[in-house]
């Protein structure tokens, strides 16, 4: 297939167009900064310089929700970069004279709001606060390149562990002075999932018959932080414990801290297990082991 990632220069979007690429698809990057192309990939600046046919669309672009302090600057930022984004790239696609048969959106967890016990699937219903109501715009965005003819996969993302980039090394800061740390109270639920297997099921949706709209991509076995903290700290060796309070998480980063940092979701992915997909990092421990460990 011909196809077209947005945020293909992301963590994500490196590893699945490479990952694609291998596969023998032809890879079009649409990136703000201009790259020379390379075997079977290429980088465009612009949807109207992506001339050849397009079978499919993965939609990943989008400023970080956890980059920066959430300003009203940098709200508009996140908003601007995910969803007038997606209307573009709806806008572009009804151009075409043969659209894109798929398109695959990127989404969050973020989408069903925090709670402390709640356990949400993909026919749970949105939450509140500014992670939520970004998501819902965002998959209504993209869900109206179902009026073209277009089958839309949305991709509600969990927090997304890589051995470079991404929340881990943010989140293990401490441990690699000895230090094992967490947020609050440490009880928040933590919806992750290895990056090997975000690319895996990336490519498990797009190939498959699409049997469902919604997809969580996130482990089946969620974690509370201090799970996660302990087994990091078995990985990194650390010789103490201490909480980071509340309210210094909230002094350092405001509402994202809020949001995101001392609330959680338990989140599960029952559309890819019912589709068949077998994660291969489903377990926080190896995950870690694996991202962590010098000689993994």
């Amino acid at each position: 297939m011909h196809i077209l990632i947005t945020g293909g220069t992301g963590l994500i979007g490196s590893a699945l167009s490479e990952a694609l690429r291998q596969r023998g698809h032809h890879i079009t990057v649409l990136t703000r900064t201009a790259h020379p192309s390379e075997a079977g990939k290429s980088f465009v600046t612009s949807l109207q310089d992506c001339s050849e046919k397009v079978d499919a669309v993965i939609n990943l672009a989008g400023a970080g929700l956890a980059d920066r302090r959430w300003t009203r600057r940098y709200k508009r930022e996140i908003f601007r970069s995910r969803i007038d984004l997606t209307r573009e790239l709806v806008q572009w696609m009804a151009t075409q004279p043969l659209p894109p048969q798929r398109l695959l959106s990127g989404s969050a967890i973020g989408f069903y709001g925090a709670s402390d016990d709640a356990i949400f699937d993909e026919d749970s219903s949105p939450g509140q606060g500014f992670a939520a109501d970004l998501c819902s715009r965002w998959e209504e965005a993209a869900t109206t390149a179902e009026e073209i003819g277009v089958h839309v996969t949305r991709l509600r993302l969990g927090v997304v562990l890589a051995k470079e980039g991404g929340a881990l090394n943010k989140m293990t800061q401490s441990f690699r002075f000895g230090m094992e740390s967490w947020l609050g109270s440490g009880d928040q639920w933590l919806s992750w999932i290895h990056l090997h297997d975000v690319v895996r099921a990336i490519e498990f949706i797009l190939t498959s018959p699409a049997e469902h709209k919604i997809f969580n991509l996130a482990s089946p076995h969620p974690v509370q932080h201090r799970t996660f903290a302990h087994w990091a700290g078995q990985c990194l060796g650390t010789r103490l414990k201490l909480g980071v309070p509340r309210l210094a998480a909230r002094l350092l980063a405001g509402e994202m801290a809020q949001e995101l940092l001392l609330s959680g979701q338990r989140v599960l992915p029952v559309a890819l297990c019912a589709q068949g997909f077998d994660f291969r990092y489903p377990v926080i421990y190896p995950a870690l082991q694996n991202l962590l460990t010098a000689d993994a």
